[in-house]
């Protein structure tokens, strides 16, 4: 048996692994494990204590207390139950073998550090534990750089998936350190595969099988109807979701955290003046998330509020009905470029975070100003719908990456890498 260890550290990355985990389910030879990132609440109490930014803490005490005393008194089931993550993939089917403690209070960059070093800290323990033959991660959050780093010093070939591609914030130089620790690289496209060429990676460990992401869009029925809002009884003010929407997705940009709450007002004062009904979705944990939150907090209590609905959590399917019905998308989410250009769906994407990164032709790029998001929102909205574009796969991507780490003979994947110079232009 190959054991094929899967960690999964945010929803967003679940999302892509999944479709894979289902297909190396289908091999007889594969033993699958699954890590999946949790709060520190549960795992790192004492290191949540001491790494905590003060006033966060004071803030989530209660919530810490509930937890830690969770953890106590109700066991393991109890606190996978709290979990968003560890209820989506329990939901799926999977047992999970191990909880990596990672997310701690706190939105800049130190906790940033301090939450990838608690990660590093914990992983020798799991990944000692579970022994597995090759370990798969997906894409360029900054909580799998201590994964990759893990695997190198524990001598356990590493998958990647997306690696290869480019972007404007620091998730872009995690993403290519990651493919340098990596043994195995999965390409969502063609120009991904040849950018690691360039970056000296071997083109017989580069398999361009395109996102498993394209896999769960194929597969979803995207009708879409108001029962939506009966699976979250606590929306507010709940939008008419068979009339024209706007779907807003801001993540912060980490080496412009500072900017944040700034762009975000940016952003609100265009979604104003364009008057439509709004469907929020919250921002990741990065550096600068607490600035948008901010910003969304603000608007929330102003009249704004009653034409959006805010949601910090939906399932990945009700996520893609959403997306796929929307009148435009706006924000910069890395789903408006590879879901958005396979569903065909109008973005607007601002500022810099998706800056470089590959993009079929329904995103308009803007920076983070009022009257240039709102222009281009309207020309989008006048646009309509875009044909889908399969730059990023064909629906096949999960069954072509299971099979290969199902098959690929390891030993003949050299534990210790090198510059692979064959390809390059000298």
């Amino acid at each position: 048996m190959r054991t094929v260890c899967v960690i999964a550290t945010n929803r967003s990355d679940y999302g892509r692994l999944y479709p894979v985990m289902e297909a190396l389910k289908a091999h007889d030879t594969v033993q699958l494990k699954v890590v999946v990132g949790s709060s520190a609440y549960f795992d790192g109490f004492w290191w949540y204590l001491r790494y905590a930014k003060v006033p966060s803490l004071l803030k989530a005490l209660p919530w810490l207390i509930r937890a830690r005393l969770t953890k106590i008194f109700g066991g393991e089931r109890a606190v996978l139950r709290q979990e968003q993550l560890s209820r989506m993939v329990q939901a799926d089917g999977y047992e999970i073998d191990a909880r990596l403690p990672l997310l701690i209070e706190g939105s800049t960059p130190p906790q940033m550090v301090s939450a990838a070093g608690i990660g590093l800290l914990k992983l020798s323990e799991i990944l000692s534990k579970l022994k597995p033959d090759i370990v798969l991660i997906n894409g360029d959050r900054f909580e799998i750089l201590p994964v990759a780093v893990a695997t190198a010093y524990l001598n356990i070939p590493l998958a990647h998936i997306e690696g290869g591609d480019v972007s404007g914030t620091i998730d872009n130089s995690i993403r290519h350190a990651v493919s340098k620790f990596a043994h195995l690289h999965f390409p969502a496209t063609v120009e991904s595969a040849r950018r690691l060429e360039r970056m000296g990676e071997d083109p017989a460990t580069i398999f361009t099988h395109g996102s498993p992401i394209i896999d769960t869009l194929r597969d979803i029925d995207t009708s879409l109807g108001n029962d939506l809002h009966d699976r979250y009884p606590k929306d507010l003010n709940p939008i008419d979701l068979t009339k024209p929407y706007v779907v807003v997705m801001q993540h912060p940009v980490t080496t412009e955290y500072e900017e944040s709450y700034a762009q975000t007002k940016e952003l609100l004062a265009a979604l104003d003046q364009i008057g439509m009904p709004q469907f929020f979705i919250a921002p990741n944990i990065d550096a600068g998330s607490d600035g948008i939150a901010t910003a969304l907090t603000e608007y929330r209590q102003s009249s704004g509020a009653d034409r959006s609905i805010f949601h910090k959590h939906l399932s990945l399917e009700d996520y893609i009905k959403v997306f796929a019905h929307a009148a435009v998308a706006v924000g910069n989410s890395s789903s408006f470029l590879r879901e958005g250009a396979y569903l065909g769906v109008p973005c607007v994407v601002v500022g810099s975070r998706q800056r470089f990164r590959e993009r079929g032709e329904n995103v308009i790029e803007v920076p983070a100003e009022r009257s240039a998001i709102s222009d281009a929102m309207r020309r989008q909205m006048a646009h309509g719908r875009y044909r889908s574009d399969l730059r990023f796969g064909t629906g096949d991507a999960a069954v072509r990456i299971a099979e290969t780490l199902a098959t690929i003979d390891l030993a003949k994947v050299p534990i210790q890498k090198y510059f692979h110079e064959a390809h390059i232009q000298k």
